[in-house]
């Protein structure tokens, strides 16, 4: 989403059109200008000529409050809680219903809301049982390729989680002697959790 910051000022502008007043600045440079009627509009910054316009605001109180709400425009943090994108997704719906007639506003609320959703349901997975088990079973994983490794096991190999709706870990590699399935079933079973089972898939060299 591009942020919006206040900036009455023709600087740099050219030949900027009469009858547009420059009311704010977009981070990409694009430029919002207000008409005689007090709609405001967005003129796209380096296209060669201002002829080019799109509707952003019905007027300037909405365009102040989408920039009052916009930092709720922001990208997703990685830690945010789940009660905070919540809450956030919340305001965003009500600011895009408050400036429907708004299209700068209404395309911004409906990429975020879009975003947020998909980071709520991911807050929601990795807080269920079947997120905490997936996440338990990578963590394994990540303790048996590291135990192979210190114990010599030649070869490549890769353990991973199979599945949200498993309790499998699977172990792949070229399982060649001395390194049996039985032996690096011998070395890794005590790593495991007694709900997860290892399978073993054998790795064919090329």
């Amino acid at each position: 989403m591009a942020w919006l910051t206040l900036d009455s000022g023709r600087a740099g502008l050219g030949d900027f059109p009469e009858g547009f007043a420059p009311v704010a600045r977009d981070d990409l440079g694009d430029v919002l200008a207000v008409d005689a009627a007090g709609v405001v509009w967005c003129f796209a910054h380096g296209v060669g000529s201002w002829a080019s316009r799109d509707k952003a605001f019905a007027s300037l109180a909405a365009m102040q409050e989408y920039m009052a709400a916009q930092a709720d425009c922001g990208l997703v943090d990685a830690d945010e809680s789940l009660e905070a994108l919540q809450a956030r997704k919340l305001r965003v719906a009500a600011m895009k219903k408050s400036l429907r007639s708004s299209p700068y506003a209404r395309d911004a609320a409906a990429q975020v809301l879009a975003d947020l959703r998909e980071a709520i349901a991911d807050r929601r997975f990795w807080q269920s049982k079947r997120g905490q088990n997936l996440a338990s079973r990578q963590a394994l994983a990540l303790r048996c390729e590291q135990v192979l490794r210190e114990a010599g096991v030649p070869g490549e190999w890769m353990v991973r989680a199979q599945g949200p709706d498993t309790n499998l870990i699977g172990v792949r590699g070229p399982f060649v002697a001395p390194w049996s399935e039985a032996r690096v079933l011998e070395l890794l079973q005590p790593l495991l959790d007694a709900r997860f089972e290892l399978r073993c898939f054998v790795v064919r060299p090329q």
